[in-house]
């Protein structure tokens, strides 16, 4: 199912989203996995929006809503959303910290284990092993996020504390920008590296230098054994 206008859910019931990024599918995941996954989430007593590839899931229950795409930023910031399960990605954490929404970090690519180890350091989250993951345990997860509003509360301030800042990041782009044109491209925020030569970029003299010593203790070290 694609996020339209004719399956956008109402949402007007508490809601948990569910999305493992564009790297990593649900389908890719070990069918135990899944079914783990679709177990926990059936039993839940709210709607859990989830990210799939896949339009059936076996033993899926009426609350899960699967999507092959979502507005992810603009589903984090619906006042019903409870939890935000994902893998760890920097982005999908940016937004989410945005929104104030807690987390459950199952990571399973590059930098998402140091990233999901932050939920626990902030208190924002919780990390979760994929290899090693039960029923009980992320069951317990996800009622442990949903009623301690300690998460929560840490994430709206650590969203308070991020963006208490003097410009938004557009505002610093749009007048560095225009500081640019203000100053005929300035050159003087250039690099000294920009204006120099492919001779003194390749470091010939260097090269070449290098090459005359390695003639001359050639040379040296032949006399020298004659």
């Amino acid at each position: 199912m694609d996020w339209t206008p004719q399956n956008k859910p109402n949402m007007i019931r508490l809601t948990a989203l569910v999305s493992f990024g564009t790297n990593v599918s649900p389908s890719l995941l070990p069918p135990e996995k899944i079914q783990m996954f679709v177990n926990v989430f059936s039993h839940l007593p709210y709607d859990v929006l989830l990210k799939c590839d896949k339009d059936v899931l076996p033993g899926k229950s009426e609350n899960i809503k699967i999507f092959k795409w979502l507005p992810q930023s603009d589903v984090l910031r619906h006042p019903n959303l409870k939890l935000f399960i994902n893998q760890g990605g920097l982005q999908s954490t940016d937004e989410a910290i945005s929104a104030g929404v807690p987390l459950i970090g199952i990571p399973m690519l590059g930098d998402q284990w140091y990233n999901a180890e932050k939920y626990v350091l902030h208190k924002i989250g919780i990390r979760l092993d994929l290899a090693s993951l039960s029923e009980n345990e992320f069951r317990s997860a996800i009622e442990k996020i949903t009623t301690d509003n300690s998460y929560r509360d840490n994430i709206v301030r650590l969203r308070i504390l991020m963006e208490d800042k003097p410009q938004s990041p557009l505002e610093r782009a749009v007048w560095w920008t225009e500081h640019v044109l203000r100053h005929g491209g300035a050159k003087h925020l250039r690099a000294a590296g920009a204006n120099i030569s492919w001779a003194e970029y390749l470091e010939l003299v260097l090269i070449v230098l290098i090459a005359l010593f390695s003639i001359l203790l050639i040379m040296s070290l032949s006399i020298y054994m004659l």
